[in-house]
């Protein structure tokens, strides 16, 4: 917004000028008159070269593949998914082996008395599994479960905030491009100028300060055009950065500012926002598995079952030829672990008590925020129309206003705000198209789907 609303001090800039009137040092004005356009050209910055031309979808996709935002959201999916495998694993049982060779210097009894012997080797295959301990098995799977549901909302989130920021840079990237554009018919126009201006003092009916203000003027315009151009040189590689690429990118020649209406009311926004919004299907998600971790939490004052088996091989000699088997039942009970269950318990409440205001604060937010955005597109759009119309009544009083400073009834003061007016209609037209391109974005990011889908 900085970008696009320099305008407005640039206006009070040449206003200021204006308002000194004849009261101009005639030295001030020689000099600025006499600026080279070498002295300007030696300013330019160099075009970029090599900059490919996309268009917004294309920018899009490119930044789902290539955003390091969202690349690290995918990887937080792909976590919750071995923290699901890993609560899965803790329903199956534990499978062990073990194994075992000894050889010493000295020699001993065998078990039977049958001889001396100095090697001994053996084999133990072993399964446990644990037969109950509550129900904080379950609801860890439970959780792990819903938590993948809730970093898959939260990619979506992120996904659309993502998108956002790319259509909104593409935008203003398309709307320097058009200030560029705004500022070299300014030029354009000061350059008539001077030269009409120029020809009127040839014939006596204007004076030399007319011809020195002119020449300032067209001075400031091409230093303005300059700073346009700098604009837009920025503007693209802040969309490169926003796309993620490693060359720059820049929106296609065609490309333009949308004034499609939004075809939604507000009522029918908001229904959307309940069913589609990203950031309420996280906040929702992560209470479900905050509540799944109290009941985990719970089931630590409930006794623990366990039953665990093993049959093995044992002999002095290879391949040990003494086998065994076992069979086991245990069970535990913790009467008194120092206040851990209840602290367990306690912060499990604590988490899903903050998870339900996180998703009541949601809730307030895209409510107040999807107002918000969408009263912002619909004056912006109001006034799109209202710029456009302000152009054309700008154009025709520049041609009126010219036409009586041919006569000698207009002042070049009268000329000058003319031509600034005319500008900054032109800027403000831009300017709104801008913005409410940058208002549908914020509102697609919050429902997380594009307005144009049926």
């Amino acid at each position: 917004m900085t970008i696009l609303h320099r305008w407005g001090r640039e206006g009070r800039r040449i206003a200021g000028l204006r308002r000194w009137g004849f009261a101009l040092v005639p030295g001030i004005l020689l000099a600025a008159a006499s600026t080279p356009e070498a002295a300007l050209a030696q300013v330019q910055a160099t075009d970029i070269d090599n900059v490919r031309a996309i268009t917004v979808d294309e920018a899009v996709e490119i930044a789902r593949r290539r955003n390091p935002t969202l690349l690290q959201a995918f990887s937080s999916i792909e976590m919750a998914e071995h923290n699901r495998l890993n609560a899965f694993g803790q329903l199956l049982p534990s499978l062990n082996m073990n194994f075992g060779y000894q050889n010493s210097s000295t020699g001993r009894i065998d078990p039977l008395g049958e001889g001396i012997v100095a090697t001994s080797y053996s084999t133990r295959l072993t399964a446990s599994y644990n037969l109950f301990n509550g129900w904080s098995r379950f609801t860890d799977l439970k959780g792990a479960r819903l938590g993948v549901v809730e970093q898959n909302a939260r990619y979506r989130e992120v996904e659309f905030q993502v998108i956002q920021q790319v259509k909104s840079q593409y935008a203003a990237t398309v709307a320097a491009r058009e200030l560029v554009s705004v500022e070299q018919r300014r030029v354009q126009r000061q350059a008539d100028q001077l030269e009409f201006v120029r020809q009127q003092l040839e014939l006596g009916r204007a004076t030399r300060s007319d011809s020195l203000r002119s020449q300032v003027d067209l001075n400031n315009a091409r230093l303005a055009l300059l700073n346009a151009e700098n604009n837009a040189r920025t503007t693209t590689f802040r969309l490169t950065e926003a796309v993620g690429s490693e060359t720059l990118v820049g929106p296609i020649a065609g490309a333009e500012l949308a004034e499609t209406p939004i075809t939604f009311t507000r009522d029918e926004l908001f229904a959307i926002a309940d069913v589609s919004a990203p950031s309420l299907q996280s906040t929702s998600a992560a209470v479900q598995a905050a509540e799944a971790a109290v009941s985990s939490a719970r089931s630590g004052y409930l006794p623990s079952i366990f039953i665990g088996g093993g049959w093995g091989w044992s002999n002095q000699e290879f391949p040990p030829s003494s086998r065994s088997w076992q069979f086991s039942v245990s069970g535990s009970y913790p009467l008194f672990n120092g206040f851990q269950r209840e602290t367990q318990v306690f912060r499990a409440r604590a988490t899903a008590d903050q998870a339900r205001q996180s998703e009541r604060a949601a809730q307030l937010n895209i409510s107040s925020e999807l107002d918000a955005r969408y009263a912002q597109a619909q004056s912006a759009l109001a006034g799109v129309d209202l710029a456009s119309q302000n152009v054309e009544l700008s154009e025709e009083s520049l041609r009126v206003v010219q036409e009586r400073y041919r006569l000698g009834l207009a002042t070049i003061l009268e000329l000058q705000d003319a031509q600034i007016t005319l500008t900054q209609a032109e800027v403000d037209l831009v300017t709104g198209r801008f913005d409410y391109e940058v208002a549908v974005a914020a509102i697609e990011a919050l429902l997380g789907r594009r307005l144009d889908q049926p």
